[in-house]
């Protein structure tokens, strides 16, 4: 009977929010991996679907948990996808945290973006980030600049389907919420 109160008693707020974000951190990693998997056909094109999971807790104002949730998918899930140490992590890390920026100050400057444009916003930016990473570090070759139209058009197309998925998603705990109120 002691041992239980003091459990109860120990199991506050703070673990409660560190069980949240640990959910939230291995879901965008077993999301990260999946996509990994998942043919493509070029090594520059994937939906970001872990994303989405940054992108929901953006939102919803959960800044430093989305920037932990971009860490952790990026590291550990290029650790279970084989892809740590190579040039994608690099990319995926610098292009997440840019993105980050971006999401962030558009959400803070109170412009009235929708969640699908956040995403817009989010993805375009990503990929560019990534481009100019390649630029420096890899191709060093003005000419890598002739797929920022493409990865431009690439970044809108998947924005708009992880905004839309985001969207999906607040839609639904939004209902599940109002459900419980009432």
């Amino acid at each position: 009977m002691k041992v239980e109160t003091t459990l109860k008693n120990n199991f506050d707020f703070s673990n409660l929010r560190l069980i949240h974000l640990a959910f939230f951190t291995a879901l965008a990693i077993a999301l990260y991996v999946v996509e990994s998997f998942i043919p493509r056909p070029f090594p520059f094109i994937k939906l970001g679907l872990a994303n989405l999971v940054v992108l929901l807790l953006l939102v919803n104002d959960y800044r430093r948990f989305a920037l932990i949730v971009i860490l952790g998918k990026t590291v550990i899930g290029g650790f279970f996808s084989g892809l740590l140490f190579s040039p994608t992590t690099l990319l995926s890390l610098g292009g997440s945290l840019i993105s980050f920026c971006v999401m962030v100050f558009i959400i803070k400057s109170r412009i009235p973006f929708s969640i699908i444009g956040i995403s817009v916003l989010g993805a375009v930016s990503h990929n560019i980030t990534q481009i100019v990473i390649v630029r420096f570090v890899l191709i060093k070759e003005n000419t890598i600049f002739c797929l920022t139209p493409l990865l431009i058009i690439l970044g809108i197309v998947t924005g708009i389907i992880i905004g839309y998925l985001a969207k999906i998603f607040m839609g639904r705990l939004n209902g599940e919420h109002e459900k419980r109120s009432s």
